[in-house]
């Protein structure tokens, strides 16, 4: 039901049935009860796609897909057929996505919060993972992007067949990204490309990148961004090992003497750090949206442990000092 509460301050609040673990701060404030001004019917609808599809195609394989260090591609076309995303829900992204999968309202900031938060649900597996970071790595080329470079990758990702990997950070520069060393040196009508990538992930799932190089001066005025196809001479990808390999992965990437087009330079040359920055911010919001569910993932399972573990005669929750703790 809605609230009624006259002026912009103070917009109408729904309630929704509860959903989910009812254990009072195991789920999102509005699954349990509690009235909210930011989701509508459509948000409820597509809660719903989403636990479904994670619950029904992920959860009951995810050890399995841990131990072998990989997920199955086919599970990106899985996902678009139940109505998920794969490649984010940001504006210039969505437009690309077949109708039946796009509410009659259209997809906002509050749908994708639910999609990250869901995926997240089933703890940090790294199942779909890849679906995070193409949403990372095909907005600047749709937004930046030539026709011919757009018609290389975007629908092929769209429709969970390939996939595209955000390529920045080296071993000398992670988040100093306007220092960056990769360079791009154009000869007649292509770059000729060498240097290194670092931390990379989902390298060895895509089939494409997004890559950012220097092609002038130092500072951020000197790069650019290429769309590389990863099956190009020069370019090798390896997997590096991680303290938690999951089903998805990072990468190290070379680059030897790679000749990539002209035609395939993203947007105009110099203009990379700029697209870089309009990227960003989305970027930090599917890693925060993840992150906060796996903490509330966190709570969860300490809560139920304190329920089922006795100490002293009693269970853990009966303490002051755990109880304070929760």
């Amino acid at each position: 039901h809605r609230c009624a509460a006259p002026g912009w301050l103070d917009p109408p609040m729904t309630t929704f049935e509860k959903f989910g673990d009812p254990a009072l701060g195991c789920e999102p404030y509005w699954y349990q009860g509690y009235a909210s001004a930011y989701y509508g019917p459509s948000h409820e609808v597509f809660r719903r796609k989403c636990r479904d599809f994670v619950e029904g195609q992920v959860r009951p394989h995810l050890e399995e897909w841990i131990a072998k260090k990989a997920y199955p591609l086919e599970l990106h076309q899985k996902a678009l057929a139940a109505g998920l995303p794969t490649a984010g829900l940001q504006k210039d992204v969505q437009a690309r996505y077949p109708s039946a999968v796009v509410p009659a309202e259209g997809f906002d900031a509050f749908h994708e919060l639910i999609y990250l938060d869901e995926l997240a649900a089933v703890g940090p597996g790294g199942a779909l993972g890849q679906c995070g970071i193409n949403s990372m790595a095909l907005p600047p080329v749709l937004f930046a992007g030539s026709p011919l470079v757009q018609s290389q990758v975007v629908e092929e990702v769209i429709h969970g067949r390939k996939n595209i990997s955000l390529a920045i950070s080296e071993p000398s520069a992670g988040s100093d990204v306007a220092n960056l060393r990769t360079s791009a040196v154009l000869e007649k009508d292509v770059y000729v490309v060498n240097g290194q990538k670092k931390w990379i992930t989902g390298g060895h799932m895509a089939d494409f990148f997004t890559l950012a190089v220097r092609t002038g001066k130092a500072g951020p005025g000197g790069i650019s961004l290429l769309l590389v196809d990863a099956k190009t001479p020069g370019f090798r990808v390896r997997k590096m090992d991680m303290q938690f390999d999951s089903c998805h992965g990072t990468t190290f990437l070379d680059f030897e003497d790679v000749r990539v087009p002209k035609s395939n330079l993203i947007g105009q040359e110099g203009q990379g750090f700029m697209y870089l920055l309009l990227n960003f911010n989305h970027e930090r919001f599917v890693i925060s949206a993840s992150t906060c569910r796996f903490a509330r993932l966190c709570y969860a399972e300490a809560l139920k442990y304190s329920l089922r573990r006795k100490t002293f005669g009693k269970p853990l929750y009966e303490h002051q000092m755990i109880r304070w703790k929760l």
